[in-house]
């Protein structure tokens, strides 16, 4: 088997131009199909990320809260709730908040806005809003100030310091009012919170919206992502049906087909480019096959088996695989690496579609090692059905006629 081998690999490098136009085809559908569906990736992971900071991973309020978000179905945030969902393995944190729909105005103009009530110090812990800042200071947890939307300040033309008046309903038919002095104004990636958005120290919006000790829901944040389903059936289980337990997924659907569409033409893409890759490397062997048929020949009448022939076949195209394997792994794997730590910046319309969706503008790759396993294997399989046609010529290869050639 050793000198199968040995000649095996001295074959390969008798014909260079036609291994390496084999290797650099195989290089080539590594590097591309690597590289695309890493960008894909890498991108549908920063979508489902600032989705996420946005909703949590699952989330957990009453029954008829989705539908309609009330402000009249929330939900009270006592301990025997919160210890259940504590109790469950994977969830490392929960984020009350209380939102409602109001009428900020400031001297001159008014505006509908989102008054968002948080625990600052628990909510910057799952999605920094705290660097977000970019003028004044965060509130604290027992503070009477309120932080508003860049968009939002800009509009009201109010800045740290004014008063922001808020109007609206309140639990129950309460009349929500109030004057709030502004503590910091943040900037949010989503240009439409970014003109309504008005967060509010959680116990002051209860205090707003007459709503003492309850909430909207009850955000959760998860220690593997992965995991999400298997904690949302507990949930479900636990809470009973008084409760409506929703993923992320369930909340912002568009994500998702995004993410599923992006799958689709990925797979589509790199199916037309095996194809291609695959015929010419089919197409290359069953050449340098057909040329050696008297090579072959001469082999079997100097005693060789047609098996052991077959046997150098198949080790030549197997050598060639996983060289040319080995070849784009050692090109895509180090450009991978570097592009996820220095991802593209986008500017001009492509920045403000990411923006749109509370994505920060730029190409990032990401690292998969799964899919890295994957295409190298597919590339492989490749490979093996190539060296299964030169067999079938041995195979039915005569050696008188194969000398005569």
């Amino acid at each position: 088997m050793k000198q199968l081998i040995k000649l095996a690999w001295r074959n390969i490098w008798r014909k260079r131009k036609r291994s390496v136009i084999v290797l650099v085809s195989i290089a080539f559908a590594i590097i591309i199909t690597i590289s695309l569906r890493s960008l894909m990736l890498g991108n549908g992971d920063k979508m489902v990320e600032a989705g996420v900071k946005n909703v949590g991973y699952i989330q957990v309020h009453t029954a008829d809260y989705w539908k309609d978000k009330s402000i009249n179905d929330l939900l009270l945030d006592d301990d025997k709730l919160i210890d259940k969902i504590n109790s469950i393995e994977g969830v490392t944190q929960i984020i009350p908040r209380l939102q409602n729909f109001s009428l900020a105005a400031g001297d001159k103009t008014s505006k509908a806005s989102l008054v968002l009530g948080i625990d600052g110090d628990n909510e910057n812990e799952f999605n920094k809003v705290k660097d977000r800042i970019v003028k004044g200071s965060f509130f604290t947890s027992k503070s009477k100030k309120v932080v508003i939307a860049e968009g939002l300040a800009k509009y009201l033309k109010l800045t740290v310091g004014d008063t922001l008046v808020l109007i609206g309903q309140g639990y129950q038919a309460n009349v929500a009012a109030g004057k709030y002095p502004i503590s910091g104004i943040v900037k949010i990636p989503n240009p439409q919170m970014n003109v309504m958005l008005v967060y509010m120290p959680l116990s002051l919006a209860q205090e707003y919206n007459s709503a003492f000790g309850m909430c909207s829901a009850l955000m959760l944040n998860i220690k593997d992502k992965s995991q999400t389903n298997r904690i949302s059936k507990e949930l479900k289980s636990k809470l009973g049906s008084n409760y409506e337990i929703m993923t992320w997924d369930e909340m912002i659907p568009e994500i998702l087909n995004g993410l599923k569409i992006d799958t689709t033409i990925f797979t589509l893409l790199s199916s037309c480019l095996f194809l291609i890759v695959g015929f010419g490397i089919i197409g290359t062997i069953i050449m340098m096959a057909l040329e050696r048929k008297k090579e072959f020949g001469m082999l079997q009448a100097i005693g060789l088996q047609k098996s052991q022939i077959q046997t150098v076949i198949f080790l030549e195209s197997l050598m060639l695989g996983i060289t040319g394997i080995i070849i784009g792994l050692s090109i895509a794997i180090p450009f991978m690496i570097f592009m996820y730590y220095h991802p593209i910046p986008l500017t001009g319309d492509g920045a403000k579609s990411f923006e749109a969706m509370g994505a920060e503008p730029i190409m990032q790759f990401g690292i998969k090692p799964k899919l890295w396993a994957l295409m190298s294997f597919i590339v492989f399989c490749i490979m093996l059905i190539a060296s299964l046609l030169p067999i079938q010529i041995i195979n039915k290869q005569k050696v008188a006629e194969a000398i005569k050639r």
